[in-house]
């Protein structure tokens, strides 16, 4: 199972659900690697002289690899204004290059939180993502009205027994 972290925040919300949610698939017998992209994010896409995308880089590389073999693949992110944070849009923009290697069959989880409780948006974004490369709905998890690590309430739990539940 690979968790692709896409929070800036070394110790914020995100990490402290994630992280719940890793110890109940590990106690359910998962291998569990955490990538960070968030507060230790990958370049963004750029072009070279000739107009040709730049995609070699140690991490992207070892991204890749990671998303390739994992059977699971968990996307954790807070929302600002609605939308993935940049780490994890910057992670999406680079699987537009790799999907023929990543149209097997996987599980996919979607972690996010935010201030709000709207995340139609991410949702929507989201689907569309795993539906385009075939892997199978495995769950989410949508912390709303979460104002910081103090504030999360029940939303752990939850992503504990998701983790769990795989």
């Amino acid at each position: 199972m690979l968790i692709i972290n896409g929070s800036p925040l070394k110790d914020g919300a995100v990490r402290a659900i994630t992280n719940r949610f890793s110890a109940g698939a590990q106690e359910a017998g998962h291998e569990v690697i955490q990538f960070n992209a968030g507060s230790d994010p990958l370049p963004m896409l750029h072009v070279d002289h000739e107009q040709n995308f730049q995609l070699t880089n140690q991490r992207l590389s070892e991204l890749k690899e990671q998303m390739i073999k994992a059977d699971t693949i968990v996307f954790t992110t807070p929302l600002y204004f609605f939308g993935m944070s940049a780490q994890m849009k910057t992670v999406i923009d680079y699987m537009q290059f790799w999907t023929k290697e990543l149209r097997k069959e996987k599980t996919a989880v979607l972690i996010a939180v935010a201030e709000t409780d709207n995340f139609d948006n991410i949702k929507s974004e989201f689907k569309e993502i795993f539906d385009d490369l075939g892997w199978r709905f495995g769950g989410q998890v949508l912390a709303g009205k979460v104002t910081g690590p103090d504030h999360l309430r029940f939303y752990p739990e939850v992503a504990y027994e998701l983790g769990k539940s795989l």
